[in-house]
């Protein structure tokens, strides 16, 4: 395919339909087999000249729709939504879009919305979706319902959650079936919020009857797996935790496991296995794990690629573990490791900033510069503490998220370094 677009690009201008075709072809094949660079870089020239072509050979619907997709899994919220929007505006006009297709788009410009953290647009998109005619008791329908959940549960209300959730597992439609594991596992990590962790084992062991019947089911089995690992770890049972992570990891090495999906899984393993280790103390096992994930996510062909949010956080975690190990240790060790820990925050920071969304990102953006107002107060210079911490201040945090927390100990602790300058 890359092969015949080239070919094309040597034959024709570049507002021939022809060409538009092959690079349609490359950007949706490329995409499908994990190709980001090369996708992102087709469908980016394929949306320049949508409106520049006559006769489209491919529906500007589907080029919209696929585009928002890939931006979306490129962790690109901004223009996710963007293309899904035009999407949306197109197939509203067009009388043959089938009512499927119509669905998808809401769905997708739906769930970008509430990654946005737009909660409002999301719900009311959400509820659009389940009105349609020709999804009801349909696996749309189900996913629209369970991605529903997951965004109300984002907004805090734990009671209306457990009612959507509720609804799949109760439903008796074959098509509810795929979505119930999954209800379970959602259940468990609100039960584990709550406080009440035999509900949670609970739940998770009920998730994992559904997945264990299934050979094709290894992905979602792993994620209750990891939960029941964690719920163990918050029950101060960290042997029975990495016992259960391990297990969850030697199932993902096996020979015929293979592709994207498991690569990232076992990253999300081993980052859970540093958490776990964290908890117990054991910072150097912690940091050994952090990298291990780090090194998958950062893989370009497999993982996410540097720049992507999910690496980002992770380089913040295995920086925060930096920190840790620096604590106690005398000024001349703990320096070249506080050193290493600030260079790899600000870059990160400098990375979510150049995503261009503030919003979507401001709690990641909130807690780098938390972190380097630690660094900054440790090498004793308040008025850089100070200054990040201005910043933090313009940040629209939760008030009930653990973030705010760690500001009050920074904001005291910047307090105390000023007046101890002022001397």
């Amino acid at each position: 395919l890359t092969g015949a677009l080239e070919k094309r690009k040597y034959l024709y201008d570049t507002k021939s339909k022809f060409l538009f075709e092959s690079s349609w072809a490359v950007a949706a094949t490329s995409h499908s087999l994990g190709n980001s660079a090369t996708a992102l870089k087709e469908y980016g020239s394929l949306l320049e000249k949508i409106n520049k072509i006559d006769d489209l050979p491919v529906d500007s619907v589907v080029i919209h729709n696929s585009a928002g997709k890939l931006f979306f899994d490129d962790g690109k919220i901004e223009k996710a939504i963007k293309a899904f929007k035009e999407a949306l505006k197109s197939s509203e006009s067009s009388r043959n879009m089938s009512s499927s297709l119509k669905a998808d788009i809401r769905l997708n410009l739906a769930n970008s919305l509430s990654a946005k953290g737009d909660i409002v647009a999301s719900l009311k998109m959400y509820d659009e979706v389940l009105a349609m005619d020709s999804i009801q008791g349909t696996k749309e329908y189900y996913l629209t319902l369970y991605n529903q959940s997951l965004t109300v549960l984002k907004d805090g209300d734990l009671e209306e959650t457990k009612l959507l959730l509720g609804e799949i597992i109760a439903s008796r439609s074959k098509s509810a079936k795929g979505f119930k594991g999954n209800a379970y596992i959602t259940l468990g990590n609100i039960a584990l919020s709550e406080g009440n962790t035999n509900d949670a084992l609970q739940h998770f062991e009920s998730a994992l009857k559904i997945f264990s019947n299934d050979p094709e089911e290894l992905a979602s089995g792993t994620q209750a797996k990891k939960s029941m690992a964690m719920t163990y770890s918050s029950l101060g049972l960290y042997d029975d935790a990495i016992s259960t992570l391990e297990e969850a990891v030697e199932k993902l090495s096996q020979p015929n496991v293979e592709g994207k999906t498991f690569h990232l899984l076992k990253a999300d393993l081993w980052s859970s296995m540093s958490r776990v280790h964290q908890q117990r103390g054991d910072i150097a096992a912690a940091k050994n794990f952090s990298k291990l994930a780090l090194q998958n996510y950062k893989d370009s062909a497999l993982g996410y690629g540097e720049n992507h949010p999910i690496t980002l956080r992770n380089t913040s975690n295995l920086a925060v573990i930096l920190l840790r190990e620096a604590e106690g240790l005398p000024k001349d060790k703990s320096k070249p490791i506080i050193d290493a820990a600030k260079f790899e925050m600000e870059g990160a920071l400098q990375k979510f900033i150049a995503l261009n969304d503030m919003w979507t990102y401001r709690l990641d953006v909130a807690s780098l510069k938390t972190n380097l107002g630690f660094v900054a107060v440790w090498q004793g210079k308040p008025k850089k503490a100070r200054k990040l911490l201005r910043q933090i201040q313009e940040i629209e945090v939760p008030e009930t998220h653990p973030l705010v927390g760690r500001i009050g100990i920074l904001e005291q602790r910047v307090e105390k370094l000023e007046k101890s300058k002022s001397k």
